[in-house]
């Protein structure tokens, strides 16, 4: 199962564009923003720094569809083992980031979910996509199981 290039330059940027949009977000709200490095971004999963602390900010999420990722697809830590102190996910219906703390989420799905599919419409349950060669683990869940855990709506 192969992703189109042009799937991957259009993610590419639509993740490049709510980074863009956070950052201004950030700096309108009065806090202080710096970009990661490439080595940051790319090993630690932080995309920028606010006020000093490491944040990942993810595009496109969904009121019924947030994906967070336990393991990438090589099998490394995927974004919530990552480094970041936050995640910021901005969610469509709110046109809004929601801010959560990574440390929290990895501690919900460590302790809410036990089952792994192959079937990505289940909630709560480690996608697998073994079958295809990929090591990626990524929980499917709504807005509602962990706003519980929202910081803050930005």
């Amino acid at each position: 199962m192969k992703v189109k290039e042009s799937t991957l330059q259009r993610c590419k940027n639509d993740g490049d564009d709510h980074e863009e949009l956070f950052k201004q977000r950030i700096q309108s709200a009065g806090y202080r923003y710096n970009e990661s490095t490439n080595q940051d971004d790319w090993y630690r999963h932080i995309d920028c720094y606010v006020d000093g602390y490491g944040v990942d900010v993810k595009a496109n999420r969904y009121l019924d569809t947030i994906w967070l990722e336990h393991t990438n697809i090589n099998g490394n830590k995927g974004w919530l083992r990552g480094d970041a102190q936050y995640i910021a996910m901005f969610v469509n219906e709110f046109d809004a980031f929601c801010i959560f703390n990574r440390e929290d989420l990895l501690g919900f799905i460590l302790d809410n979910v036990k089952e792994k599919t192959t079937d990505k419409t289940q909630y709560l349950k480690y996608y697998t996509r073994e079958k295809w060669g990929r090591k990626d683990l990524v929980v499917k869940v709504r807005y509602n199981d962990i706003k519980h855990l929202e910081l803050k709506k930005l």
